[in-house]
């Protein structure tokens, strides 16, 4: 699951870049996928170690709630004013929208990867207990 979150860190801030490269109009929410995915990738790095792993894989899966979270909110708001008529930056509601997705991806991942963990911890505990 290491391995997963520092490529999802990494598509965060590739993210980050790619709207600066389209954009010419910078805008500080065009930040929110750099904001997310440095501490997921530095939570995916410190989980190489077998001894930290559990830790920073649940750190890195709150990160990943709080950006679903900020980022689906921030991204509703915008389309309710879109439809009020308000102007607002096509592309940083894409990007925004896009780290919100890639959040929820990574957060079903991570709770799968700790259910099928404890269910292997389950099975190791009954077999040891026999």
């Amino acid at each position: 699951m290491s391995r997963v979150a520092i490529v999802f860190g990494l598509l965060l801030c590739g993210l980050t870049i790619a709207g600066l490269i389209v954009s010419i109009h910078k805008m500080p929410s065009q930040f929110f996928p750099m904001m997310l995915g440095v501490p997921i990738l530095f939570c995916g790095v410190v989980g190489l170690n077998p001894h930290r792993r559990r830790v920073s894989m649940q750190v890195a899966a709150m990160i990943a709630a709080v950006g679903m979270l900020t980022g689906g909110s921030n991204a509703v708001l915008s389309m309710t004013r879109i439809m009020h008529g308000v102007a607002v930056n096509p592309i940083a509601l894409r990007i925004v929208f896009s780290a919100a997705v890639l959040c929820l991806v990574f957060l079903l991942c991570s709770i799968v990867s700790f259910l099928r963990n404890r269910a292997e911890n389950r099975g190791m505990r009954t077999a040891v207990a026999k």
